[in-house]
């Protein structure tokens, strides 16, 4: 056989795609940097014009009519004082009561010999499947003052003239806000509890130490940085949470940041105080930023307080003894609570003609005609559809650009990684009302200088969704990352694959389960979250389910709310146990 000749242009092609490749390749990361900095700080800065500008639109936006007047209005006059007073109060309670309750969960399942343990690390996770509007719907239904259905019976069986419990009181909105943080702090704290060294454990019993006082004085002393860290994560979580302030608050003016700065672009009747909900936020946003300071602080140094030995081990389990029956009553009753007694009181308030307590007559009276009326209701379709699509689109394009990030982050020596991974977790300290806020105000600036109209479309939600949920994501994605092994990269580099093949060959089949467990989980958030929308979302042309079950609660349409919150809960239900399912398999096994 003849050999066959190569050309020389042949041959000096291959030298050339190889540095167009690094050309690429040095560019690439540096273009990423560019595009996430003018996502996170071009929202911020329009935030902080607004905050400055005189102007009653925000369409009539000009530097030359700045000043301070915002400020003094918000600051001074409206006494935020008794707002950041009323922040402190319902976040520090909140996150007390939601991580103390996670705590003891967690502890019963990893270090106790509690009976159903598994039914209860299955169940407890559910409970982010819950929004948190109908969450805090669902504790208006039963403890109303007035209407309530426990207070209602209560006051006719008793004939007392008072409610049992008030919901709409800040002990109400700190035990709501508390529930709602549990699942995710659970989720947190057993592998804290499950990492534990039981040598430590066993050299305090050798001591003579009970095992309830080996527990105070070892465990919970060595996993107190990292019960710390969870804390300030979850004060965060807290302090730009709306809902529940938003539906057990606003109706009693008790206001914290986030329903204040909605409250004054809410005022009907009047022109929306736009520069004054701004100035309001940017306290906010600036609280927001110190808390996130001090966790990023806190997770920098934990190596420090590393408890694990290297070696095999088996975590010590504390005997309950007669308190196993009591700790797993107490478990199923925390499930009920949070997951059981919402869908039960939606469900009935669906099935009833008009809002009453619950009876036999009530029960004989069911019908489903609220739920022929919901989807007999054109809005209806429509809302569905923009809920869908939103939801699709921002967990696809979290998914890949949280998967861009990590890469840059965890496998490139680019000068500018650690800039990149500060401004991903940026987003996470930019509560959704002050995002939505600030998109806003930077969409009324682009239409009035470009003619777009992307202020009210689909993409606008998008667009804040993903800046508002990248943090979570590329946090998992850069954990998953550090788990597959440099070797298999560099073998496909070897073999002369581009990056692109490394992406799909590679990367992607071995990290499916974190890459399906992202998109799942971005799609509930994208489902549950309503501050964002609520402000960027305006009338039906991109209005999503959240916005519309908070205008019919808004309007009384009760009954209505509860046949869409069952469809609700029903699809988030089915997405969280997917999320156990696909996004939390094939990650126990250590490097891959």
């Amino acid at each position: 056989m003849a050999n066959a000749e190569i050309s020389p242009s042949a041959v000096r092609q291959v030298p050339e795609v190889k540095a167009e490749r690094d050309i690429v390749a040095r560019l690439f990361p540096w273009v990423v940097l560019i595009l996430l900095a003018a996502l996170v700080i071009a929202p911020i800065f329009s935030l902080v014009a607004g905050a400055f500008s005189l102007s009653r639109l925000p369409n009539e936006f000009s530097f030359d009519n700045l000043g301070l007047d915002n400020f003094y209005a918000v600051w001074v006059e409206q006494r935020i004082d008794r707002v950041i007073w009323n922040t402190a109060i319902y976040v520090t309670g909140a996150t007390i009561f939601g991580i103390t309750t996670a705590a003891l969960l967690a502890w019963l399942v990893e270090r106790s010999d509690m009976p159903g343990k598994t039914w209860i690390y299955a169940g407890v996770p559910l409970g982010i499947a819950v929004p948190g509007i109908l969450h805090a719907i669902a504790w208006v239904l039963l403890l109303s003052p007035r209407s309530g259905f426990v207070n209602r019976t209560w006051m006719d069986l008793t004939g007392a003239s008072e409610p049992l419990v008030d919901i709409y009181t800040m002990g109400g909105l700190i035990f709501a806000e508390g529930l709602r943080l549990v699942p995710v702090a659970f989720l947190m704290l057993v592998p804290l509890m499950r990492s534990m060294d039981p040598s430590l454990e066993e050299a305090a019993a050798a001591s003579g130490a009970s095992p309830m006082r080996a527990t105070r004085r070892v465990t919970l002393a060595l996993l107190l940085p990292g019960v710390l860290a969870i804390s300030i994560f979850q004060a965060i979580t807290a302090i730009e949470n709306f809902e529940v302030p938003g539906i057990l608050g606003m109706p009693v003016n008790l206001h914290v940041f986030s329903t204040r700065v909605y409250n004054l672009i809410d005022n009907i009747g009047t022109i929306p105080a736009f520069g004054q909900a701004n100035a309001a936020a940017i306290f906010y946003l600036a609280i927001a930023l110190v808390i996130s300071f001090f966790y990023l602080r806190l997770v920098r140094n934990s190596e420090r307080y590393s408890i694990i030995t290297g070696k095999g081990y088996t975590p010590r389990q504390v005997r309950l003894g007669r308190w196993r029956k009591p700790a797993l009553a107490l478990s199923l009753l925390f499930l009920f609570v949070t997951i059981v007694l919402p869908f039960l009181v939606l469900l009935y308030v669906s099935l009833l003609n008009y809002l009453r307590p619950p009876s036999w007559d009530a029960i004989a009276s069911f019908t489903f005609k609220n739920y022929q009326t919901v989807f007999n209701q054109p809005r209806v379709a429509r809302t569905l559809f923009n809920t869908i699509y939103v939801t699709l689109l921002t967990a696809t394009t979290v998914t890949i650009v949280s998967f861009v990030i990590a890469y840059i982050i965890v496998r490139t020596r680019f000068a500018g990684r650690y800039a990149l991974d500060m401004l991903s977790f940026l987003p996470h300290s930019i509560p959704g009302i002050v995002l939505g806020l600030a998109l806003f105000w930077l969409f009324m600036q682009v239409d009035r200088w470009t003619g777009l109209s992307t202020f009210g479309s689909i993409y606008a939600l998008v667009l804040g969704f993903t800046i508002l949920f990248l943090s979570y994501a590329v946090r998992a994605m850069s954990v998953a990352m550090i788990q597959v092994h440099p070797d298999l990269e560099d073998a496909a580099k070897l073999s002369g694959a581009p990056p692109w093949r490394i992406a799909l060959r590679i990367f992607g089949p071995l990290l499916m389960p974190t890459l399906v467990g992202i998109w799942i989980y971005v799609a509930m958030l994208s489902v549950r979250f309503i501050s964002l929308p609520l402000i960027l979302s305006q009338g039906g042309s991109n209005e999503v389910l959240g916005v519309m079950i908070w205008s019919l609660w808004d309007n009384g349409n009760i009954s209505s709310v509860g046949a869409i919150g069952i469809m609700l809960l029903s699809f988030m239900f089915g997405l969280a146990l997917l999320l156990r399912l696909f996004g939390f398999s094939g990650q126990r096994g250590g490097a891959l």
